[in-house]
């Protein structure tokens, strides 16, 4: 595969960027070679210690090695972006063979950790996949993370009561060294990400 910049990948990421709750879908990149945009190695899974939706500790890059892993950021409080999209990804995991099932998984990380602790998490996520994991830590390391996978997040200063988050509408698809492979945008149909998720782990099996 083609190596992709780190200019190119913020321009591909950039279309995805701030799109928020209520936002249209972003188109992804025209020249991508697949149905997503190739972001190959733009972006590295930072060693950020989370606790995860059954109380557990994760450090996010050791705990996802292994497997492919698709990395979202969200809050359970979303009203169409985030289930639309754990949706769409357990529809996507559907499609693939138990095989290629085995080596996929799929990461929520919530970038409102004041109000979505594990319980909350783990019962969110439990309607869509079981086996999705979901992952909260302080506004800090979550904020710090987010920078670091090219995701944008914004809170209201008030957070005294009900509240919306925006925050970046991609998905990003990481290889089991933790090194970026492709971008979806929101709306990327599960047909489109269940072939991505084939062309890639069957390039590295």
């Amino acid at each position: 595969m083609r190596r992709m910049t780190m200019a190119a990948a913020g321009a591909a990421a950039g279309a995805a960027l701030l799109a928020g709750c209520g936002g249209q879908a972003a188109t992804g990149s025209g020249d991508s070679p697949y149905n997503g945009s190739e972001i190959e190695g733009a972006f590295t899974l930072p060693s950020t210690e989370f606790t995860d939706n059954k109380g557990e500790p994760y450090d996010l890059k050791e705990d996802s090695a292994g497997k492919y892993t698709a990395v979202f950021m969200g809050f359970t409080n979303c009203p169409d972006i985030c289930p639309t999209t754990m949706a769409d990804l357990s529809q996507a995991k559907g499609m693939l063979d138990e095989s290629t099932q085995k080596e996929f998984q799929t990461v929520f990380i919530t970038a409102d950790p004041e109000r979505d602790d594990p319980e909350l998490l783990d019962m969110w996520l439990g309607s869509f996949d079981p086996s999705f994991v979901g992952l909260t830590t302080n506004l800090e390391d979550t904020d710090a993370t987010a920078d670091e996978l090219g995701i944008s997040v914004s809170r209201p200063e008030d957070r005294s009561g009900d509240y919306q988050v925006d925050h970046g509408g991609q998905t990003l698809l990481f290889d089991p060294e933790g090194e970026s492979q492709v971008m979806w945008s929101y709306g990327t149909e599960p047909e489109k990400v269940a072939e991505d998720l084939e062309t890639v782990i069957g390039e590295g099996a």
